[in-house]
């Protein structure tokens, strides 16, 4: 199988449909879209969202109408945003992650539905999704060494596994959303949908879709407060001070005990890895923008924010969250990841 055919058939497992729960003036963009109107449902969601711009359930079903219609880099724009306003939420990040792989942008899939997991690590659809993001990139690797090496049959044999993994877009479950819960319970996330495709640009099935996040859910994690604002902004700026300065071992001291580095790498590997990668440039300037605190616990907290990074030969910008928790009374990094 080559990583085209790979592309196609795992944006075809991924698809999302629009059986999501509306609520108010959503209703009429929700029966639009059932009937295929994607268009007249993204007028009626701009309406409603020019009047209520933060409708968390709004911007989610507007960023299912603009993936409907193809118009993919405004539908990862809203997806994006969202998991910008409300970083609590898993689903934008899971339909984040659909849009990446069906540009074949597996890494970046990984990055989102990590962070999904991380919002919600019962999320199962993130898991499943993830499962399938993990094999892709398996495949392309194995189909790159096929390339370099045809006669290598350990390689072919382990290539066709990876075939065999695929699951039949044409066997897809359909899920039934569940019912309301209170809103003093803690909100689980919504059970997937699917339905068949009735978009010409649509493939011949769709598959898992995460239902539109709750208004409850939007309310989980509050911005923090004044004062852990403060001192997380503090030690931001601390971090990447060391980083710009090459002071690997303050820079390293940012991180907790218990950090566990992404990908499943040996945390003693990471910290020698960071260690040649701070040591070895002549330079390096670390920017940050953006920055946003919210309050996961009382001892925990997320920042995301826009990094920049320039050396001696290569610079670039990412989006960065760091998870972050309180170790006798400073804030250390438990988990760190690009989106």
């Amino acid at each position: 199988m080559t990583l085209n055919t790979r592309s196609t058939a795992l944006a075809a497992i991924l698809l999302f449909s629009a059986h999501s729960a509306f609520a108010g003036p959503a209703d009429d963009a929700r029966g639009l879209m059932a009937q295929g109107q994607y268009a007249q449902a993204l007028q009626k969601l701009d309406q409603h969202l020019a009047k209520n711009p933060q409708d968390a359930e709004a911007r989610f079903s507007r960023g299912i109408a603009l993936t409907k219609l193809n118009r993919t880099p405004e539908a990862m724009k809203a997806f994006t945003d969202l998991t910008r306003d409300y970083p609590q939420l898993p689903e934008p990040y899971n339909n984040l992650a659909v849009l990446y792989a069906q540009q074949g942008n597996y890494e970046k899939a990984r990055d989102a539905l990590e962070a999904a997991l991380a919002t919600h690590p019962s999320y199962a659809t993130a898991h499943e999704n993830l499962g399938d993001i993990y094999a892709a990139l398996a495949g392309a690797s194995y189909n790159r060494a096929l390339t370099l090496d045809k006669s290598n049959q350990t390689v072919r044999s382990k290539l066709d596994l990876i075939s065999q993994v695929e699951k039949p877009i044409n066997n897809v479950p359909v899920a039934k959303a569940p019912a309301a819960k209170p809103a003093t319970s803690t909100p689980a996330p919504a059970a997937v949908a699917a339905i068949a495709a009735t978009s010409p640009v649509l493939p011949a099935a769709a598959a898992p879709v995460a239902a539109a996040p709750s208004a409850a859910a939007a309310k989980a994690t509050a911005p923090a407060d004044a004062a852990t604002t403060v001192t997380v902004t503090a030690m931001l700026n601390s971090w990447s001070q060391a980083w710009s300065s090459k002071d690997a071992p303050g820079y390293l001291a940012f991180y907790a005990d218990d950090f566990s580095p992404e990908g499943g790498q040996l945390r003693s590997a990471w910290a020698e890895q960071r260690r040649e990668r701070i040591l070895k440039p002549a330079r390096i300037k670390i920017g940050i923008k953006n920055a946003k605190t919210t309050r996961i616990s009382d001892d925990r907290a997320r920042v995301s924010f826009q990094q920049s990074y320039q050396s001696d030969n290569y610079s670039d910008s990412v989006n960065k969250i760091l998870e972050l928790k309180q170790v006798n009374g400073a804030w250390k990094i438990t988990r760190e990841y690009s989106r």
